[in-house]
């Protein structure tokens, strides 16, 4: 017995240890299959050191930072400076040969590579601070970058003070031979004969000549002016504003229109509720489907946590438009609304698709009319746009007509209406993917797929609902960019030349799980990190991990693991897509697909050892270097 017993108790302590070692833990351990991970010196989103985008200054151009200078490395965290460029930043600001960079805007461990990097990532008119050694003396300098270049444009209104300037004479200055008359000179006292001395304390001569030194501003731009006077005497300052020179116009030519991709979505809806309304569209000779009720209709996009077995046709439903929203939003967003009554309209349903122009939402109108005269004038009041289902099955029609799914806006007695349309679906009730998705659009998101009227475009894939979706009435959530877009996010803003140890939980579990990694400090390009896992609605994802967006023009575009590049990226090798997978663990300059910035003179952007942790979060480092 005594045996038994000592067996039996052995037993217990092995099961509690199995036991012990298999439930997750909040330590500084977690497991990946095979190996333990040392989780020590890891940050989380809340933890992370963050940091803020440096908006360009207002006098900035297009073009990277140039200050002038040659180096060459002192040591291994240090610059020598081995030639300075006459009247460049650099020369203006006090730098000189021999002079030993330390620091440059509090980063330490300069090469001449990072050095080169991190001016690229400056615009012209913003400042640099350098810590540098001169003999035995440590001090800082301040310099103002200019331009690399200064590229005219067609159409570009140039900054003019309202003078005509001898260029060409020698010596310091520059002469002033005529002053436009009631010209931001001519209101500051300036006189023909005064010669220019400086601009804003950059001074003007043979190697540096009033115009090029012009070519620095924009019009409304201030500048600060030191003026000799022909007479001599103490030279004198003014300030005044700049102006745009005349730039002819050819007659009958207005000015050019401008647009963007997408010219439909210009803002987002930020309110924490939508009121929808649903009406439904029959024809003389297409009628709804009669088994499919308005309280139907009412409970796929109403209702809240009880459509999930299957809709009145028999197909497997896993939540309404509501509840959809609701998840991927953290309740920040709530659609209510009212489902209305059938209407039918006078016209066949073919004689509607075959309209044009401004008649093609003709029927849209009637049936708001039909509505008005049975529900009265005030049964849409209050209502922030409409969702219209037709009868029948979906419409044969090219896309761009009015029964292909999409969203739009049309007007009815004097009110504006933004709606989306999408057909009952006839013996088969529609699902929500694409209900979801067009939705979307009511939101003020675009289409993320590839579009067919642009060949080679990437697109999204099954990574984003607002490309194409997962299908089946179980629609995958939006992409990091589309929720940041919405508010329904805050990612933690990374500097990617700070090392860290982070790790990321899936999207899901809180708002603040994103990392956003700047690839230049204005934020004009970045990747977004998100780590995806299939809970709720994300449960038909192909694949799992973190997924890199790159944002670059207002437009995400997904960087694919596996390393395929171009349109099919997001659609093949699917569960290779996040990150890590059997391509990739690591992300930056070198790999493929590269952290390089696409516009060029970005941070270096290097996210290494990405790896899955047993709990479904993923740990990687940022700034960390690997040969």
């Amino acid at each position: 017995m005594a045996c038994v017993g000592r067996w039996a108790a052995a037993r217990w302590i092995a099961f509690f240890l199995v036991a012990f070692l298999a439930a997750p833990r909040v330590t500084a351990q977690a497991r990946e299959p095979g190996k333990w991970i040392d989780l020590a010196g890891y940050r989380t989103v809340e933890s992370a050191i963050t940091t803020t985008i440096k908006k360009t200054s207002a006098s900035s151009t297009d073009s990277p930072g140039y200050l002038g200078v040659l180096v060459e490395a002192a040591d291994r965290a240090s610059l020598r400076v081995t030639e300075v460029v006459a009247n460049s930043p650099a020369s203006r600001s006090g730098l000189k040969i021999g002079d030993q960079i330390l620091r440059m805007d509090g980063r330490h461990g300069l090469t001449p590579e990072l050095f080169r990097t991190l001016l690229q990532t400056r615009n012209a008119g913003d400042q640099v601070k350098l810590h540098i050694r001169r003999g035995e003396s440590v001090k800082d300098v301040t310099a103002t970058l200019t331009a690399t270049s200064r590229a005219l444009r067609l159409g570009q209104k140039r900054a003019r003070m309202g003078v005509f300037v001898d260029d060409t004479a020698p010596g310091d200055g520059a002469p002033v031979k005529y002053v436009f008359p009631n010209s931001p000179a001519a209101k500051a006292g300036l006189k023909p004969g005064d010669v220019i001395l400086k601009l804003n304390n950059v001074s003007l001569g043979e190697t540096l000549r009033y115009g090029d030194a012009l070519h620095e501003y924009k019009p409304g731009d201030s500048v600060k002016v030191m003026v000799q006077g022909q007479a001599g005497g103490k030279p004198r300052e003014m300030t005044l504003t700049l102006i745009g020179e005349t730039v002819p116009v050819f007659p009958g030519k207005g000015s050019p229109g401008t647009g963007s991709w997408d010219t439909r979505f210009n803002t987002t809806w930020k309110k924490n509720t939508f009121r929808l309304a649903v009406v439904g569209i029959e024809f003389s000779d297409v009628k709804r489907n009669a088994a499919i009720t308005t309280k139907n209709w009412a409970e796929a996009i109403f209702s809240v946590n009880t459509y999930t077995k299957q809709s009145v046709t028999g197909q497997k439903t896993f939540g309404s438009l509501h509840d959809y929203y609701l998840e991927q939003s953290f309740k920040k967003l709530k659609v209510l609304g009212k489902c209305f009554d059938f209407v039918t309209v006078a016209k066949k349903r073919f004689e509607y698709a075959t309209a044009f122009g401004q008649g093609k939402t003709a029927v849209l109108g009637e049936a708001l009319t039909k509505l008005y005269a049975r529900d009265g004038k005030d049964a849409l009041k209050g209502y922030d746009g409409i969702f219209f289902i037709y009868a029948g099955d979906r419409a044969k029609t090219n896309r761009g007509g009015l029964f292909w799914p999409h969203k739009g806006y049309f007007f009815h007695q004097g009110k504006r209406w933004n709606y989306f349309i999408v057909p009952e679906g006839g013996e088969r009730m529609t699902d929500n993917s694409v209900i979801c998705h067009e939705f979307g659009h009511m939101l003020g998101l675009p289409d993320l797929y590839a579009r067919p009227e642009n060949p080679g475009s990437e697109g999204a894939g099954l990574w984003c609902a607002m490309s194409n979706q997962t299908g089946g009435g179980r629609p995958q959530h939006f992409s990091a960019w589309s929720k940041e877009r919405l508010g329904w996010i805050t990612p933690a803003l990374i500097d990617p030349t700070i090392k860290q140890k982070l790790i990321l939980a899936p999207i899901q579990a809180s708002p603040k799980e994103c990392y956003k990694i700047l690839a230049r400090p204005d934020g004009s390009e970045y990747f977004l990190l998100e780590n995806r896992q299939r809970k709720g609605f994300d449960q038909s994802l192909p694949g799992e991990g973190m997924l890199i967006w790159r944002v670059v023009g207002n437009r995400p575009i997904l960087e694919e693991s596996h390393g395929i590049q171009g349109p099919a990226g997001p659609r093949v090798f699917l569960d290779a897509v996040p990150f890590p997978s059997p391509a990739n663990n690591a992300f930056t300059p070198y790999t493929t697909p590269s952290s390089r910035a696409q516009l060029g003179g970005g941070l270096p952007v290097h996210i290494t050892n990405i790896r899955r942790l047993r709990d479904g979060r993923i740990a990687f480092q940022i700034g960390y270097e690997y040969y």
